[in-house]
């Protein structure tokens, strides 16, 4: 047996952890994907943020050949698939999601794989420049749970455990030939990007709070806030509601620099930094007529 190579790289990166990294990801083979590694002889290792693939130099013409159809011809919707499931605790809480749980989950596929498969496989076999290596962007869009494309890959498992998404790199995108030969393709890296969920920030100020105009200031700039108006909490203590006029991303370790003033004739500085946004601690809010996601902040004093 040979040398192993690297050949395939996924990198989630997400807006919300400090380090710009995803946390928890578990990354399960769906379909024929773990039969096809190992007739490949191909290994895999995850680490929570990220995916490798690793082989000898004859893997990807495994791969490809394994491909084939009995006539001999490609199959362009053989593909390397991975069921993604969300294990860090701060991730359902701290990501946007744009698919409609659980009717829905991501189908995570290359930028480009609607192409016409003949241009797919060109892109996929000419050489790179020396010295370059593959990047491509991934694409993240909802699908329905019931969609064709799910039946042979989702077990009666993931759909009562619903994954957050389907990971699926097709075989007709990678280059044709191997890290042997072609070592400046190798590996193929893609990079899967996840935003931050973005909410409205909700101060809730309890106790004696006695000066006039009291107002939360962005020392940024960026984010306004509304004028403080009397609420009571679930169990009937009353407060002060200070509400961000738009959204703010959500973050493990936020910039934001929030101070909370009384604007009266002095104007004074009564707390110079604000506490942040925590991600598990969401409501729901009609807000000017419209359903909104809110991170409530408590105050005391």
């Amino acid at each position: 047996m040979g040398p192993y190579f690297p050949l395939l790289q996924v990198d989630v990166a997400h807006g919300y952890y400090a380090d710009g990294r995803c946390r928890g990801l578990r990354f399960v083979p769906a379909g024929t994907t773990a039969e096809r590694l190992r007739r490949a002889d191909a290994l895999v290792r995850a680490d929570g943020g990220s995916l490798r693939v690793h082989g000898p130099a004859e893997a990807i013409e495994r791969l490809r050949d394994d491909a084939e159809d009995r006539s001999g011809a490609f199959d362009d919707s053989a593909a390397l698939s991975w069921c993604v499931f969300a294990t860090d605790d701060d991730f359902a809480c701290g990501t946007e999601d744009a698919a409609d749980r659980p009717r829905e989950l991501l189908w995570v596929e290359p930028q480009g794989t609607s192409k016409p498969a003949a241009d797919a496989r060109a892109d996929a076999d000419s050489t790179p420049a020396q010295g370059d290596a593959i990047h491509v962007a991934l694409d993240a869009r909802p699908r329905a749970l019931e969609a064709p494309d799910f039946q042979p890959l989702l077990t009666p498992h993931d759909r009562r455990v619903v994954p957050f998404a389907l990971l699926s790199l097709p075989l007709s995108r990678l280059p044709a030939h191997g890290p042997a030969r072609d070592p400046a393709a190798w590996p193929a890296r893609y990079r899967w990007p996840l935003a931050p969920r973005a909410t409205v920030w909700k101060y809730c100020l309890l106790g004696d709070w006695t000066e006039p105009a009291l107002a939360v200031v962005d020392l940024s700039g960026e984010t306004g806030f509304s004028a403080p108006v009397p609420e009571r909490l679930d169990d009937g203590t009353p407060m002060l509601a200070i509400r961000s006029r738009g959204l703010v991303p959500l973050a493990q370790r936020s910039p934001r620099r929030f101070q909370l003033r009384s604007a009266g004739a002095n104007d004074k500085v009564l707390i110079r930094r604000l506490p942040t946004a925590a991600a598990r601690l969401l409501a729901r809010e009609t807000i000017a007529g419209r359903p909104a996601i809110v991170s409530e902040i408590h105050v005391h004093r």
